[in-house]
């Protein structure tokens, strides 16, 4: 019986720890852990025994750091291939029965576009080139797992989903407040994963049981109505220290009991993480023995629209408002701006209707004459760092919505798809490779119709096409193309019954709003007039110009002079026209049509910029106020002061890692422009770090964010990388006369080198001070050893800046 069919009969148990197993046969191995599928296959064997001794369904290759990129850093990234065919055939041959082998797929340790540099291309290469390693070696399923990007998981799965058909389980890294590093929520990227092919979801790692438990049961109605089967591995509990030594030491028969709620709760596969080892598996299968999977509804449905930081529901339960005015069509400022390469409007703009209350926001970029897809991918990337709504990719160029879904870090909306062969050819292809919604037009060959008949056979056809390519019925939205009822008297009731027919085939629905009204005085009134009677026909969202919409109760003079019009009793629209044009003529006080000055100082507007990430203005802000401004003022008064505010807004929650990385890159260009300007006084470092990850650990994510803060904050700043010694560290630090040694580490195996550091500085009677960070560090664990904690890169420049001034 395939993995997926047994899943629906049983609750599977998945293996624990495996790094830490090995180092416990091997104490004294320094190196890449996937190369002991080569050098010591009988010991990696012997682990995946003894899970399956313990009880494990499912044990997992040794391939978590299998990807290309991953084992470039140990020079074995041409290995990748035949290590994860190698790992996959051991695994193998350490089963006995009936149990099932997972490929095991980890994060890359790099961030990707729009955050990094990175890009889509690269990093699905690398976890491509590991499926089929995995796939060739004889898996059942592919895991991909410890996962804190939205984006790079995305990635991860069409790299499997498209090399290899084999299930896919994909987890992600929470958070106690249930955020990924990224910021991204929970249901947000369960729904994401579901919606971009995984089979089942969930998460591991950061947490244990309990905590997982106390996330997931608060958010269980949402996750269940995923309607997808879910996965756990925890922790053995929350870290702890003993002996200046960090440890796991929840015992088996806690950690299974909290994982028999999980299972109540209706998780499908449970298994271990951190700090676990066979005992826990083997307490983990006593209790869920005879327990039953929880009996829940399973579908392909699509249900939310997902950005980054926000997940929008499309039920239909409440009317859905598409900011229209990222086009550049009736929009001269917006396509002038397009040409020049600037983003002042989009900016703008983007903000403005999403503080008018749009839910999602369509960015059309197609100016005659630019480089449109370069031009898209610079418009999401902006959107993405500064919006939180999710986004409608709106362009006929197949190429365009392809390159902006690869950069895309959620489910977007894509605008649009046609009845005619060539659309269908050009854009369904893309569509089924990456997880979205379709706004499907009711046109063909025969081109645009009024009669609502032709309009819904067109829909009804072009439905029946999708879906028997596999496009689930709940990602198609159908336009039925609004038409100027001026220029085609009839169209909007007949819209209208298109509207209804679709409704009533639970399909969802959305149009244009503003075609209605083309050519007449006072456009909103007939804008919102329709929209109400679309509404009651059962509309499920629509392009609109939040701005200008109401949602009518009771008609006012105006409004059913409106409906007349629409509904055929004032064809030529002349009562409307002329009780709009009687108002305009009334005299009124005269519209102050002068703008009010703008009272931010310069300076303000240069910290604003810092703020919203700007990198397309900042340059040429920093340049004109150099006339006007000492540049130590605008250094300290506008760039700090900005990037100070970033911090604040990080630590409380209200910014994540990529509006984070937005200002400090935004940052960068500003100094660079400022730097020539600086006096030697003013230039004065506010003090030098040398900084790097331990030797024996090649994480480094989180230490190249940190690094980039202190240099933001005027720190000099010695990154010597990842993998370095003690005694480099310290000849380096001497060297430059540091006050500071930064030191990370994400595995709890080299977080002894940071003691050894410590009190290789006290020996060297070193005033010299150390910080120490990384995921498995605790502040408890920095006390012990005599160093400073940093829990992220804003609280180490804090500290640092302390230390300092103490």
């Amino acid at each position: 019986m395939n993995f997926l069919e047994t899943l629906k009969k049983r609750i599977m148990i998945l293996d624990g720890g495996i790094g830490s197993q090995f180092f416990k046969k091997l104490p004294d191995y320094n190196g890449c852990i996937e190369m002991l599928n080569f050098s010591h296959p009988e010991i990696v064997k012997q682990v995946h025994s003894e899970y399956i001794q313990a009880g494990a369904d499912i044990i997992e290759t040794n391939t978590f750091g299998g990807s290309v990129i991953k084992l470039s850093e140990y020079n074995d990234g041409d290995k990748c291939y035949e290590i994860n065919k190698q790992a996959a055939e051991i695994a193998i041959s350490a089963v006995t029965s009936n149990q099932y082998v997972a490929g095991s797929i980890g994060p890359s340790g790099i961030l990707m576009e729009p955050m990094g540099e990175y890009t889509y291309d690269q990093v699905y290469g690398s976890f491509r080139e590991q499926a089929v390693g995995l796939m060739e070696g004889g898996v059942d399923l592919i895991v991909i797992e410890t996962m804190s990007d939205l984006q790079e998981a995305k990635t991860a799965i069409n790299a499997v989903k498209q090399n290899t058909g084999l299930p896919v389980i994909c987890n992600m890294t929470f958070d106690k407040n249930g955020k990924t590093l990224s910021g991204t929520g929970l249901v947000a990227a369960l729904s994401a994963l579901k919606q971009h092919g995984a089979d089942i979801v969930g998460t591991n790692c950061g947490l244990g049981p309990d905590e997982i438990y106390e996330l997931l049961e608060r958010h269980a109605s949402e996750i269940l109505d995923l309607e997808i089967p879910l996965a756990v591995w925890a922790n053995a509990g929350l870290p702890e220290i003993k002996d200046g030594k960090t440890v796991y030491s929840q015992t088996p028969d806690h950690f299974a009991e909290t994982n028999l709620k999980l299972a109540k709760l209706g998780i499908n596969v449970i298994g271990g993480c951190c700090g676990t080892n066979p005992d826990h598996i083997r307490a983990l299968k006593s209790v869920l023995a005879e327990t039953i999977p929880v009996e829940r509804k399973y579908s392909k449905e699509f249900k939310y629209s997902v950005s980054n930081l926000k997940n929008v529901k499309m039920d239909g339960a409440s009317f859905l408002k598409i900011g229209e005015r990222l086009n550049p069509t009736a929009r001269k400022a917006f396509a002038a701006e397009l040409k020049e390469g600037n983003s002042y409007f989009l900016r703008k703009e983007s903000v403005l209707q999403q503080n008018e209350g749009a839910d999602i926001l369509d960015i059309n970029v197609g100016v005659p004459g630019i480089d449109e897809i370069s031009s898209m991918k610079k418009s999401v990337m902006t959107l993405t760092s500064l919006v939180n709504t999710p986004l409608m990719i709106d362009s006929d160029n197949p190429d365009v919505i392809e390159e902006a879904l690869k950069l895309y870090p959620g489910i977007p909306v894509v605008n649009s798809i046609n009845g005619k062969e060539s659309s269908i050819r050009k854009i369904l292809p893309i569509i089924q490779k990456y997880g979205c919604y379709i706004l499907a037009l009711c046109l063909d060959e025969t081109g645009i119709h009024i009669d609502s008949n032709i309009r819904i056979s067109i829909g009804d056809i072009l439905i029946k096409k999708l879906t028997s390519a596999g496009i689930d019925r709940t990602r198609i939205i159908i336009d039925p193309l609004m038409l100027t009822e001026s220029a085609e008297p009839g169209a909007a009731f007949e819209t209208l019954k298109v509207i209804r027919h679709f409704s009533s085939e639970n399909i969802k629905t959305s149009i244009g709003l503003s075609n209605i009204s083309f050519g007449l005085p006072e456009r909103r009134h007939v804008n919102n007039v329709f929209l109400k009677l679309a509404i009651e026909n059962g509309l499920t969202m629509g392009i609109v110009n939040t701005n200008t919409l109401e949602f009518i109760n009771e008609y006012s003079t105006v409004e059913q002079l409106a409906y007349n019009f629409l509904a055929g009793k004032d064809q030529m629209a002349t009562e409307y026209i002329k009780y709009c044009t009687s108002r305009s003529n009334t005299k009124q006080p005269a519209e102050n049509t002068q703008k009010l000055p703008d009272k931010t100082s310069p300076l303000e507007k240069i910290r604003d910029l810092i703020i919203h990430g700007n990198t397309d203005e900042i340059e040429e802000a920093v340049k004109i106020n150099l006339d006007s401004f000492p540049a130590e003022s605008i250094m300290n008064d506008a760039l700090l002061k900005g990037l100070e505010t970033v911090g604040d807004y990080y630590s409380c929650g209200k910014y994540f890692l990529p509006q984070m990385i937005a200002s400090a890159n935004a940052m960068k260009k500003g100094f660079t422009i400022l730097k020539p300007f600086l006096t030697a006084k003013s230039e004065k470092v506010t003090g030098t770090v040398v900084i790097c990850t331990v030797e024996g650990d090649v994480h480094d994510i989180g230490k190249n964010i940190v690094a980039m803060m202190f240099e933001n904050h005027g720190f000099r700043v010695y990154d010597l990388g990842k993998d370095v010694k003690n005694s480099d560290i310290l000849k380096k630090a001497q060297e430059v006369e540091a006050q500071i040694v930064c030191l990370s580490s994400l595995l709890t195996t080299t977080m002894p080198k940071m003691k050894d550091f410590s009190e290789l500085l006290k020996t060297e009677n070193s005033h010299m001070k150390l910080m120490v960070g990384g995921a498995v560090v605790t502040e408890e664990y920095a006390r012990s050893i005599n160093a400073f904690y940093s829990k992220d890169a804003v609280e180490a420049v804090s500290k640092a800046k302390t230390i300092l001034s103490a």
